[in-house]
């Protein structure tokens, strides 16, 4: 924020009607500020994150007992199914993360940090998951891996896009090591544990839900709540590192600022300078 000395110096002679100019514009300023707390943003989130599990929960129990094969509301909220509200909800999540991602690299950027690419990568990364959410391309691969692997008692390995996604994240994170050693140690921890809360469902109840599914079918409640606890792990995940990125901003820059297109201009048209014509 501009000071009124700063202020001063660029309308000599304004004097007092400077000033006043500069307090007017510094209270203007002030009003236009949103403030913003990451646990403000990420509670809500969470809360809907719950109420999404508990619709699916309840409707899947719903049909399975009173054994209706189409309940109104659930083909909208199952987490069972894709295009649909869980779904937007999760790609929502992930194209957040990666905007959020994209705002830090561009910050370290300005500020000549050292990890400036790692962020980038992130951004990029974070964004092909939130296609992926929305376009399921790796439903897609499940049914060629699992002919390549016979097709048949595959346990843990029923959904077969696991085994290359668990190999993905081993080369990511020690990739990732030295970048994640460099961060401030609350950014860090934060980092790790939204990370484990995300992989724990994306691939560690993906395991066991992939052995119920081959063993005992889909049309249990036993598999409707793997299906529930994964999906809403995954959403845990993303909300909890949303939380961490912002905490991050806020320790490292305090403040962002976004100045739109012909706002400067505007303000120094409507400076003591124009109206002392």
């Amino acid at each position: 924020m501009l000071s009124a000395g700063t202020a001063r110096a660029r309308f000599p002679g304004g004097g007092r009607t400077g000033t006043r100019h500069v307090q007017a514009t510094d209270q203007t300023m002030d009003a236009s500020k949103i403030p913003l707390t990451p646990s403000a943003i990420a509670w809500p989130l969470a809360a809907a994150t719950a109420l999404l599990v508990a619709a699916n929960l309840g409707l899947q129990a719903y049909r399975l007992i009173a054994h209706q094969e189409h309940v109104v509301g659930l083909a909208m909220l199952s987490m069972d199914g894709e295009n649909n509200l869980p779904a937007l909800f999760s790609t929502l999540l992930l194209c957040g993360a990666a905007l959020i991602l994209t705002l830090i690299a561009v910050l370290e950027r300005r500020h000549q940090g050292a990890d400036v690419s790692k962020w980038a990568l992130l951004a990029a990364g974070f964004a092909l998951m939130s296609l992926d959410e929305a376009l399921s391309f790796h439903e897609r691969a499940i049914a060629p891996l699992r002919a390549l692997l016979g097709g048949q008692h595959l346990g843990i390995f029923f959904f077969a896009w696991v085994i290359p996604g668990i190999a993905l994240v081993c080369v990511l994170g020690a990739y990732f090591l030295r970048f994640l050693l460099r961060l401030p140690r609350r950014t860090a921890i934060a980092f790790v544990i939204s990370a484990a809360i995300y992989l724990g469902g994306a691939l560690g109840v993906e395991l066991v839900e992939g052995w119920w599914r081959e063993a005992h079918g889909h049309r249990n409640l036993v598999y409707h709540a793997l299906v529930s606890l994964e999906e809403g792990m995954e959403m845990a995940g993303v909300i909890a590192f949303i939380h961490a990125l912002l905490s991050y901003i806020s320790q490292r820059y305090g403040e962002v600022r976004f100045v739109f297109a012909g706002a400067r201009h505007h303000a120094a048209a409507s400076g003591p300078a124009s109206r002392s014509r």
